[in-house]
């Protein structure tokens, strides 16, 4: 993830998601900190916490889908 206004993965985007009715996904910084937490609707994180753009590192997040009983976790970069 790259946001840096070119138009090209400006934000981080989870692909299928929107095939399940009832999810949820947050993301938090590398001390554990929630930075975002989305509900049912996810139109991707552009890097951007409380009006300030966030540093270039790694990002963790978690994805549960509770119509299959699963709950997704990994990370991600983001480069500035």
């Amino acid at each position: 993830m790259s946001p840096n206004g070119d138009g090209i993965r400006d934000t981080w985007e989870i692909k299928n998601l929107t095939y399940y009715s009832t999810y949820t996904v947050k993301i938090y910084d590398r001390y554990g900190k929630l930075l975002i937490k989305y509900v049912n609707e996810y139109p991707g994180w552009d890097g951007i916490y409380m009006g300030v753009r966030m540093p270039s590192t790694d990002y963790w997040y978690t994805i549960s889908v509770d119509e299959i009983d699963k709950e997704y976790v990994g990370h991600f970069t983001l480069l500035r």
